[in-house]
């Protein structure tokens, strides 16, 4: 699926097989798929739960008018992330770029560049996204071996720790072991040496963004005005 307004239109004529109505449920599917993709949902994956529940129930989704009725109370799939958290790990959130000084093409003079603030949450963080985060950080070269173990081993550990304390944990031990001139670390079982380090820099910034007054979402804004709930 390349597009919206693509996914609406097979889920009308492919999924439900409708014969009627079809200018008003494709419009209903329009406005539906932006909610989905804003919790975090791509278009493949909607398409793939939609496919998958057709398979399933061809006599129910036959008698599906709205998009919702199929996909409302399902989360998106391999979310590390829980919904109404406030993260304070970079790797989680959305933010404004700083302001910063940039050459005018036309004048040629240097000036400040800057855009309203804004602070959000992402909506997805998979444990892909967490691998990558641990392979970059540590300068590994992963092997499909070496990830289906490391899966494993991430998901014992988020067991035991939130995932702000993990991905803090990671940067503490990779500036720990720089500062030491030791060997980054290779095995994930030994980032719990790191976690009270970790814990450290969150309250930290936890005390930064109190004093900011920005320990909570600000929410991107179009030019109009309005609330950006789409990215």
């Amino acid at each position: 699926m390349q597009s919206i307004e693509e996914l609406a239109y097979y889920f009308v004529h492919r999924i439900t097989q409708a014969q009627v109505g079809l200018e008003a449920r494709i419009n209903s599917a329009m406005q539906a798929i932006p909610q989905l993709l804003e919790k975090g949902w791509t278009l493949i994956e909607i398409k793939e739960r939609l496919d998958q529940f057709a398979a399933n129930y061809p006599q129910i989704v036959m008698n599906v008018y709205h998009i919702d009725e199929i996909m409302a109370k399902q989360e998106p799939p391999n979310n590390l992330m829980q919904p109404d958290i406030f993260y304070y790990h970079n790797a989680l959130r959305e933010v404004s770029m700083p302001t910063r000084i940039v050459k005018d093409p036309e004048t040629g003079q240097l000036v400040r560049k800057s855009e309203p603030f804004y602070l959000e949450m992402k909506k997805r963080f998979s444990m892909q996204d967490l691998l990558n985060y641990w392979y970059s950080q540590m300068g590994i070269t992963p092997t499909d071996h070496m990830v289906r173990q490391d899966e494993g081993k991430f998901k014992y550990i988020l067991g035991n720790y939130t995932l702000d304390e993990v991905l803090f944990a990671i940067d503490a031990s990779r500036a720990i072991r720089k500062e030491k001139s030791l060997k980054l670390l290779r095995n994930a079982f030994e980032l719990d040496k790191y976690v009270e380090d970790g814990r450290e820099a969150i309250r930290a910034k936890q005390n930064t963004h109190k004093m900011q007054g920005i320990n909570r979402e600000f929410k991107k804004e179009f030019e109009n005005g309005t609330t950006n709930y789409y990215h």
